[in-house]
């Protein structure tokens, strides 16, 4: 895929779960410096199908990019496992993703769309405060056997 390549957007179903957690492992690579394991399975990513949307995003051959999941309750959005396929990095997708997320969100009746990011990625801060998310907080960490200490750090937005 180029970077004037075309990404259409649809939902996830079940099918898609096996598909989904191959692409969140990929892209999840980068964090094996802190943690042990696979960032999901076919059945966690069912069971998140559940509680909420995937929203995916497919090139021209229809073949999986990148993906984000979504939930809602009330007046609160919540975006998670935002997924990339690793050779398609830097081409908008990302973006495009949090945009449809924080579209679903809304659409919900939320007004503030939450994320949790992992205090030692460090280098994914500037991009959620440069799409206005807030630091708000912290939460455990409790997904994976960790090598290294770390926690969650909570952003917020205000949607509009």
């Amino acid at each position: 895929m180029t970077g004037n390549s075309t990404v259409s957007l649809r939902l996830a179903g079940p099918p898609d779960a096996a598909a989904i957690a191959r692409l969140v492992n990929r892209a999840y690579e980068v964090e094996r410096f802190f943690v042990q394991g696979d960032r999901t399975s076919p059945d966690d990513v069912r069971t998140l199908l559940g509680r909420g949307v995937f929203i995916l995003a497919m090139n021209e051959q229809d073949s999986l990019q990148g993906c984000v999941h979504v939930h809602v309750s009330g007046a609160g959005g919540r975006f998670g496992m935002l997924a990339v396929e690793p050779g398609a990095w830097g081409q908008g997708i990302g973006r495009r993703l949090i945009d449809a997320a924080e579209a679903r969100a809304r659409e919900g009746g939320a007004e503030m769309m939450t994320i949790e990011v992992v205090n030692l990625r460090t280098d994914l801060f500037p991009l959620y405060e440069k799409l206005g998310y807030q630091r708000a907080g912290t939460a455990p960490y409790v997904h994976r056997p960790v090598i290294q200490p770390c926690h969650f750090v909570v952003m917020t937005k205000q949607l509009g």
